[in-house]
């Protein structure tokens, strides 16, 4: 595997999930990248919420091809581990994967250590597992030791960059996304200062300590485990003004310390708002309902109804164009896999590429009738009028619920009104924070 240059896959998967990455995601936005030490070792340490969703919008942030570890699982079909390597993926092995872990993981930890040596870069996980929560889980000491054996092997000043993916939704697609990049921690200046320790343990021990702050100031950490649905609920579910991606984080991440703080002081005030919370949540998944639909005594669906009505003949061409490729991941791939956190991934990679293989095909198909460039023409509106259908396909949605919330509201009045009483009272105390 070549270190400096881009590998023939690694360049073409760069391209491809690129663009998808685009169109996948609602809104995508990056913050921090002047913190990236150039001509330097780096290891990326980033949370990890959406599988391999995470790995690839943070190489697709960078100029220079990127190493990443990822669990052995994915490497067992030879044909397919060896275009994973292609793609710069390095296996990591856990007890589960045989009593041989331990040998077969120093065996990665060398050639990360080798990579680093040759000024590379690396994405590691330090959670060790992903998981859709916005909070930090505890951090596992693979990446100190990484550091601890390059440091020794190279004398080189390694730096660790703290990386917080700030998701909205890590299931669905047109979620918006944004990528921190944090100050950058010089591991090995930390190693040399820590020097007094008795042992590589307290050395980690610090290590891991100083990495888990550092991704804390990037990403949105709803710490108090006992309240995360109180924050997830304020914080995501009640809605607000639409502002840019990153003016969005800063609020999300003010109100989440704020919150914080609030609960440790006023804990019976926080058990009664996380009651009214949860029984608000609970209606609106009984009745296939939004929490902020409450927020209005009923909602008008008429002019809804006529932009339905005058979009479908554009969401009709948009799905018959788009259709068979949108369906062919969870055909191909999806009803095989039990873990529903691989869903974004796969549909952002592989129906991207479908997509874009039967857009061509069509096009093609369309070049061989025409003249003047109509299937230039063609391929464009396949692009636009896909994006028109989904975002048609969740106005309908929104149309929908609006429908079954003043149906709800008319059969049930008075259960409606304290529901709203209690959605407005907890939007009033989150904005007001």
């Amino acid at each position: 595997m070549r270190v400096k240059n881009w590998t023939p896959t690694y360049t073409l998967g760069f391209i491809l999930v690129w663009f998808t990455k685009r169109g996948y995601f609602s809104r995508v936005a990056t913050n921090g990248l002047s913190n990236i030490p150039k001509n330097t070792p780096i290891i990326f340490a980033a949370n990890h919420q959406n599988s391999l969703i995470d790995p690839i919008v943070i190489a697709t942030s960078s100029r220079e091809p990127i190493f990443f570890l990822t669990k052995s699982a994915v490497f067992r079909n030879p044909k397919i581990a060896k275009i994973l390597y292609s793609l710069n993926m390095l296996p990591i092995y856990r007890e589960r994967d045989g009593a041989d872990f331990k040998e077969r993981n120093i065996q990665i930890f060398n050639r990360c250590s080798e990579l680093l040596g040759q000024n590379s870069r690396i994405i590691i996980f330090p959670e060790g597992s992903h998981n859709t929560q916005n909070r930090l889980r505890n951090l596992k000491k693979g990446i100190a030791r990484i550091v601890m054996q390059a440091h020794k092997e190279h004398h080189k000043d390694i730096y660790i960059v703290p990386v917080g993916l700030n998701y909205t939704n890590t299931r669905n697609k047109s979620a918006d996304l944004l990528v921190n990049y944090g100050e950058p921690i010089n591991a090995s200046e930390l190693i040399e200062n820590c020097n007094e320790m008795d042992s590589d343990t307290d050395i980690f021990g610090t290590m891991i300590e100083t990495i888990g702050e550092g991704m804390k100031r990037e990403m949105l950490d709803y710490s108090n485990i006992d309240y995360y649905f109180l924050s997830e609920f304020l914080i995501s579910k009640v809605r607000r003004k639409r502002t840019t991606v990153k003016e969005r984080f800063r609020w999300d991440k003010e109100k989440s310390e704020k919150l914080n703080s609030f609960i440790v002081k006023n804990q019976s005030l926080a058990d009664d708002m996380q009651v009214k919370a949860k029984e608000l949540d609970e209606i609106c998944e009984e009745n296939d309902l939004k929490p902020y639909l409450f927020a209005k005594n009923t909602h008008n669906v008429m002019l809804q109804a006529i932009g339905l009505i005058l979009g479908f003949p554009f969401f009709l061409y948009g799905v018959l164009n788009s259709y068979i490729p949108s369906i062919l991941p969870q055909i191909m791939v999806l009803k095989n896999i039990k873990d529903r956190q691989y869903d974004s991934s796969i549909n952002m990679v592989l129906g991207g590429l479908l997509m874009f293989l039967f857009w061509s095909a069509q096009s093609l198909v369309v070049s061989l009738f025409t003249d003047n460039y109509l299937w230039m023409l063609y391929f464009i509106s396949c692009v636009i009028f896909r994006w028109f259908s989904y975002e048609y396909h969740i106005f309908y949605l929104r149309f929908v619920g609006k429908r079954k919330y003043n149906s709800f509201v008319k059969e049930n009045p008075q259960e409606a009104k304290s529901l709203r009483e209690k959605y407005r009272s907890l939007k009033q105390f989150i904005l007001h924070l």
